[in-house]
């Protein structure tokens, strides 16, 4: 597939006609990365926007402490790096493949113009801000009023709608990130998302996919579960 093809794919330019698309294409640079690579690092100077074309990477921070935060998943055509730009102050969390990934990469200098001849795409890297803006305020509001358990629920839900593949049977088939990494997320231990996962697939909410690897998830029963928190 065409780098323009995959570009109008990206919501973020999905409203570009031909033309801008083409323009847009010549500021990007596309680059291969393997696996568990950092992109950028905490506190280091931003000076551009990355787009996952395909793959996965993580965004985490690290406490006084050393010890790592994972704040969010991010998959194919999502951004990040934008608060950098934005503020014009140095990188605010650390971005890690998770996989292979290929990522295009759009320059401050470049991207500067571009905003202010397309105004829609202003709108929709305000309007992701702000949407990331809310998630982390709802994460906030579980951590601080929900049990874990819970809190897993409605991470399975949102990752299954992110990252999954809705089946007929309603069924969501994806790949969970590990028990650590969910644990680094939901601020608990990898026991205990271990023993709330083994609960799940003893209730038959979670059971093993027809790919290796993969899980199917019934997420209206998780819903349920929520609501009746």
């Amino acid at each position: 597939m065409q780098l323009i093809d995959i570009l109008h794919r990206v919501p973020l330019f999905s409203e570009l006609d031909d033309r801008e698309l083409a323009c847009l294409e010549r500021l990007v640079k596309t680059s291969q990365v393997d696996k568990k690579n950092i992109i950028v690092q905490e506190d280091d100077p931003g000076d551009s926007l990355f787009i996952v074309l395909e793959g996965m990477v993580k965004i985490s921070s690290y406490t006084a402490d050393g010890k790592e935060v994972v704040l969010a998943l991010l998959g194919k055509g999502a951004f990040f790096g934008e608060i950098s730009l934005l503020d014009r102050q140095p990188r605010s969390a650390t971005v890690t493949t998770m996989e292979p990934t290929r990522l295009a990469q759009i320059s401050r200098r470049d991207l500067d113009p571009l905003l202010l001849e397309q105004p829609q795409i202003t709108l929709k890297l305000l309007t992701e801000v702000v949407a990331r803006l809310r998630k982390t305020s709802r994460v906030l509001e579980r951590i601080s009023s929900m049990d874990v358990p819970h809190r897993l629920y409605a991470y399975l839900i949102d990752f299954c709608q992110r990252f999954g593949q809705l089946l007929e049977d309603g069924k969501y088939d994806v790949v969970l990130p590990t028990h650590q990494l969910m644990a680094d997320q939901l601020s608990t231990s990898r026991e205990t998302v271990s023993r709330a996962i083994s609960m799940l697939k003893k209730e038959g909410i979670l059971v093993p996919g027809k790919r290796r690897g993969k899980m199917q998830i019934d997420v209206d029963t998780l819903n349920a579960m929520l609501d009746s928190f």
